[in-house]
């Protein structure tokens, strides 16, 4: 079962790599459920659970469906949320096989309780700021958004 975090984290990595989202990802410590193999031959089967940031859904649920579909009697089951309330259930005893998170920070966390080790960063993202094409308020970079003048939304 270790093979197939490994390959998700893999194929996950490669998928992500171009994104513009920013998160980490490393498996966890708790063991996957899997059922041994009949024959010496036949790999192992069984399920994995990720858990991973909300803003990984629509990419990690495609992954996961082509993981499934190429590894017949293995299956991954997703926790998709804020990576501060992931990070809160594994640190709290939450069966987990990869964790996927949008900030070091909770990444750290997990690690540091020993529920996670040696996590690899698979995707970046660079903040950028959008005006209205007459930039009315004359935004020419984050700094202006400190400004008192400035209204912003996200």
């Amino acid at each position: 079962m270790r093979r197939f975090a490994l390959i998700m984290a893999a194929v996950a990595g490669a998928a992500l790599a171009g994104c513009s989202s920013s998160t980490s990802s490393a498996p966890a410590a708790s063991s996957p459920s899997s059922s041994p193999a009949t024959s010496s031959s036949a790999a192992a089967t069984g399920t994995i659970t990720v858990f991973a940031a909300s803003s990984l859904k629509e990419t990690f649920t495609k992954l996961g469906d082509q993981f499934d579909a190429a590894h017949p009697g293995d299956t991954v089951k997703f926790s998709f949320g804020a990576s501060s309330t992931l990070a809160t259930q594994i640190t709290s005893g939450a069966p987990a096989d990869v964790f996927a998170s949008a900030s070091p920070k909770n990444m750290t966390t997990v690690v540091s309780a020993g529920d996670a080790s040696n996590p690899q960063d698979f995707a970046k993202n660079t903040a950028e700021v959008a005006v209205p094409p007459s930039n009315p308020a004359n935004v020419t970079s984050v700094n202006d958004l400190a400004k008192s003048t400035r209204a912003w939304c996200t």
